[in-house]
């Protein structure tokens, strides 16, 4: 993925880059071990400063699942939360209809690049969701624009859905469904993990009576989930509000210092002068060998820095080294 193809896309209305250094990165999600160094952004950013509540669930879904996710976004979309998911078939589709019928914003993350929707049928919904107003929800994706939907990019996606939520309330699964490596992860960062009950003889229905075994919550509507994220909700409440201040006044400070070359450089995003990989690249070119002794920084860690760097117009990449860019100097 060239710069130019990423400027161009940056450059239409309503969409963003952040970098993990950025006022605007989710808060709830930069905690996390392993967050993205960047997002790719359709829609509101500052959506994702808000308290959320994953939905999650089996792409082969029953009606009674399909009922559930979509009763159970709507009912939480009304208390206040961003309900976030996968934008996938099934239980992922009825939990953001639920959202965008009731007129709150939703998130959708993803497996994929933003300049296409997957599957091809949610591409309505997915405009839904990024229509501009009060109700704007988001789109996200750490991988490039140009990204297919490739079966390895999922497991890696649900991190970030259950990164960016306080909790994660999974429907309908299988004992296979990648969903309840969804509830994994969430585990493994601190959220919260709901189930709601189905039938003994549905095998959509086993994975979220295994979570159930293993002490998540059961859910028979949304106040069971309010009920016991509560004291959490009101805790994260804080902090979220703290930086939803905090990215209206990066954004107020951003339109108060005029566009040009400065928009030019940073598209919206952050790559902090005190970026250690930044203070070592000037006007000679450097090569990543002398990068990586000089930070101390492994090959892996650094290129994802350079990208980062590289994406924001701080630096430019020239063969095997890097510069900094002239007009971000």
């Amino acid at each position: 993925m060239s710069r130019e193809k990423v400027s161009a896309w940056l450059a239409q209305p309503h969409h963003h880059l952040l970098t993990i250094d950025a006022a605007g990165y989710p808060p709830m999600l930069r905690q996390t071990d392993g967050a993205p160094f960047y997002l790719f952004v359709r829609g509101d950013p500052g959506i994702l400063a808000r308290p959320m509540i994953a939905i999650v669930g089996s792409r082969n879904s029953t009606v009674y699942g399909r009922e559930i996710a979509f009763r159970l976004g709507a009912e939480l979309a009304g208390k206040g939360f961003v309900v976030c998911s996968g934008l996938a078939s099934g239980i992922d589709t009825e939990a953001h209809k639920a959202a965008v019928k009731v007129g709150t914003p939703t998130v959708a993350v993803l497996g994929n690049g933003l300049y296409d929707v997957y599957p091809p049928r949610n591409r309505e919904l997915a405009e839904q969701i990024v229509a501009p107003g009060p109700a704007q929800g988001a789109l996200i994706s750490e991988l490039p624009l140009d990204a297919g939907p490739v079966a390895s990019h999922f497991p890696s996606r649900n991190r970030i859905i259950s990164g960016l939520s306080l909790g994660v309330c999974v429907v309908e699964a299988t004992m296979r469904s990648g969903s309840l490596i969804t509830a994994r992860l969430a585990l493994q960062q601190n959220r919260e993990v709901f189930a709601v009950p189905g039938s003994v003889n549905s095998n959509r229905s086993r994975g979220c009576h295994d979570l159930l075994r293993q002490g998540a919550v059961l859910v028979e509507a949304a106040d069971d989930i309010l009920a016991h994220i509560e004291p959490l909700y009101r805790g994260q409440l804080d902090l979220l509000s703290q930086s939803q201040l905090q990215l209206q006044d990066a954004r107020a400070a951003q339109s108060g210092s005029g566009a040009g070359d400065a928009d030019a450089c940073t598209h919206g995003i952050s790559a902090s002068d005190k970026n250690p990989v930044l203070n070592c690249i000037g006007n000679d070119p450097i090569t990543m060998d002398a990068l990586v002794l000089r930070t101390g920084l492994s090959v892996s860690e650094l290129s994802q820095q350079l990208l980062t760097l590289e994406l924001a117009g701080r630096i430019e990449k020239r063969g095997g080294t890097w510069v900094r860019h002239t007009t971000c100097a």
